[in-house]
């Protein structure tokens, strides 16, 4: 069920919305001679401290959205756990920051609310490629981060 009143043009117009909010976030910069593209969420990520609550905090906005829109709660938590888990990646020194190139919470929430909003219009979303060498790439960056972690706590490192 949508938000009170939300006719589907406001609802369209929310849509729109979001899609640039996240595009911005996750993919809104290119990285010059490549087809990867970064958004300010990675940027913002590599200032020590502050810049992976900083990014948790603008990917949070969506899950705002998603709760004004009356997004199901089975639909909130995968969201939340997108953000958090982007969070985590974070904190990893360098594995962290290059993990922002693959990991793109904020596009995997919108895919999530669209998916629902869309149920909700009668629209289906049309179905997403997946990219088997970033899901790699992600495993590796995962690997590394279980093994620096393991090293650091062991005294190893």
């Amino acid at each position: 069920m949508t938000g009170p009143n939300k006719t589907d043009t406001e609802l369209d117009a929310t849509r729109q919305r979001l899609r640039r909010y996240a595009r911005l976030l996750d993919s809104g910069i290119g990285v010059p001679g490549t087809r990867w593209q970064i958004g300010i969420e990675a940027l913002i990520g590599l200032i020590p401290g502050v810049g992976d609550l900083a990014g948790a905090l603008l990917g949070g906005w969506l899950v705002v959205e998603a709760m004004r829109l009356r997004a199901p709660g089975r639909l909130l938590a995968k969201m939340i756990g997108n953000v958090l888990f982007d969070a985590l990646l974070g904190i990893v020194p360098v594995l962290g920051d290059l993990a922002d190139f693959v990991f793109k919470s904020n596009r995997r929430n919108l895919q999530l609310l669209d998916t629902h909003l869309g149920g909700q219009l009668g629209v289906m979303e049309p179905a997403t490629r997946r990219h088997r060498g970033r899901w790699l790439l992600l495993a590796v960056i995962l690997v590394l981060m279980g093994y620096w972690l393991w090293r650091s706590s062991t005294g190893g490192g």
